[in-house]
């Protein structure tokens, strides 16, 4: 089979010769039974499942095939007579025979190939010939470098393609298959059993030609004893003609001689015409096959350079964000930093007022306790005075003089007031406060020193 020169090939690279026959014996044993057999049954089946999971899963793909005439197993049987060996880049052929071989089964073929079917289906859909469509689908399968994304899109976008689904559409089909076999072993047996004759034909008329020309001529002279002799053999020339299907020119001839130089010319001409026709297609082939590496050449060289492009462009963009999130970054360290600053502010200004209150407080303490004593000072001044004055009018001599607990109450006033203004003034420098709050603390303190007076 010519396809197992690719397994071949493929494991001459990886192993010695030896282990290579036998892994190659193994695989189509255990994995591909019936593929590369002289009826190659199992591949025909596989061939109607695969179109069937196909038209099942893409009927708007199938639909287009249809119609430009392309026939499904033209794209895949490649693949699976192949394992997409020489389909795909080495890495991605390697990666599912990796999942082939692990698996034990086939389905990883058939995953793989809906996978493609998926990855380039919309582009086939925008083909208008039979041949575009298989040459476009040739030249993006043999680009497909992403060997993970290939492999993932077949494991996991294809999850429903099981192994036992597999094998019930394949029971499904392979009766059908079995007697399309038959019968072209039938047609095969016929046809080379009338070719067989015919060639045994062509033999006898070659070699007993001589043969029939002397009895011909033996019948022209002895009409009534050789004519049964030579009427047998007339009509075996007659048979061997029409089988060859002679037409009017070949009956017009005059001579059996000249009939078989006629048809040796002929057959050369036919012979030559073949091979002329057979080289012009081996050169169309090649040529064909030259214009597509070249075209794919070009595309992947476009791709690449686009690729590429692509590829500066977001290092360009890369840089740039990181450009901005530099500066960002900057820019909230400093935001944090003077956030760090005011919250320090903070607290040490409610320290502050949380201190100035206490000192007020105290301050306000102080006063309470100063303005008491006071009025007990006023209180005994009163009671003195009274006292004073009682004394003085019993006794008219007596010469009025100041009351010591005045003078007290005096040196009491001026160092509550003293105490006062100093609390007030270290409270002022303490806090920073603005003039106005210093003017309203000055009147404060005048208001208190009134109060004090007045007091």
């Amino acid at each position: 089979m010519q396809a197992m020169n690719f397994f071949a090939g493929l494991l001459l690279l990886m192993m010695p010769e030896e282990n290579a026959f036998w892994t190659l014996v193994g695989i189509i044993d255990d994995y591909f039974n019936g593929y590369y057999t002289e009826e190659m049954i199992e591949s025909q089946v596989d061939q109607l499942v695969f179109e069937e999971l196909m038209r099942e899963r893409f009927p708007k793909l199938a639909s287009h095939l249809d119609f430009l005439g392309v026939q499904v197993t033209w794209l895949s049987a490649p693949w699976f007579f192949s394992i997409f060996i020489n389909i795909l880049p080495w890495e991605s052929v390697l990666r599912i025979w990796d999942v082939i071989l692990f698996e034990g089964n086939r389905v990883m073929l058939f995953r793989t190939a809906l996978a493609l079917i998926e990855l380039y289906g919309p582009a086939l859909v925008t083909t208008k010939d039979a041949g575009d469509a298989i040459t476009l689908l040739q030249s993006l399968t043999g680009s497909t470098f992403d060997s993970s994304q290939l492999v993932l899109t077949s494991c996991m976008g294809f999850l429903s393609v099981t192994n036992a689904k597999l094998y019930e559409l394949s029971e499904k089909y392979r009766p059908d298959v079995l007697l399309i076999v038959e019968e072209r072993i039938k047609i095969g047996r016929q046809v080379w059993k009338d070719s067989k004759g015919l060639a045994s034909k062509l033999y006898n008329f070659k070699h007993d030609h001589e043969s029939l020309m002397e009895e011909r001529k033996s019948a022209k002279d002895s009409v009534d004893g050789d004519a049964s002799k030579l009427e047998p053999r007339l009509l075996y020339l007659d048979e061997l003609l029409s089988n060859l299907n002679a037409d009017s020119e070949v009956d017009s001839l005059p001579d059996l001689q000249e009939r078989v130089g006629w048809m040796k010319v002929e057959l050369f001409r036919l012979l030559e015409e073949k091979r002329v026709a057979v080289l012009r297609a081996e050169e169309l082939e090649t040529a064909l096959v030259e214009l597509v590496k070249e075209d794919n050449r070009r595309e992947l060289s476009a791709k690449i350079e686009e690729l590429e492009q692509k590829v500066a462009d977001l290092h360009q963009g890369l840089a740039d964000k990181k450009e901005q999130e530099a500066a960002v970054h900057k820019v909230l360290m400093q935001l944090e930093q003077e956030q760090l600053i005011t919250e320090d502010a903070r607290k040490h200004a409610e320290q502050d007022a949380a201190e100035e209150r206490n000192a007020v407080i105290v301050l306000q303490e102080k006063y309470e306790k100063a303005m008491a004593s006071i009025a007990l000072m006023e209180d005994r001044v009163a009671i003195a005075e009274s006292i004073l004055e009682a004394t003085m009018q019993s006794e008219p001599g007596l010469t009025k003089v100041p009351s010591p607990p005045q003078t007290q109450l005096d040196s009491a006033r001026r160092k509550v007031e003293g105490l006062l203004s100093f609390g007030l003034k270290w409270r002022d420098k303490s806090k920073g406060k603005s003039e106005e709050s210093m003017e309203g603390k000055s009147n404060l303190s005048t208001q208190d020193k009134e109060n004090l007076g007045h007091g």
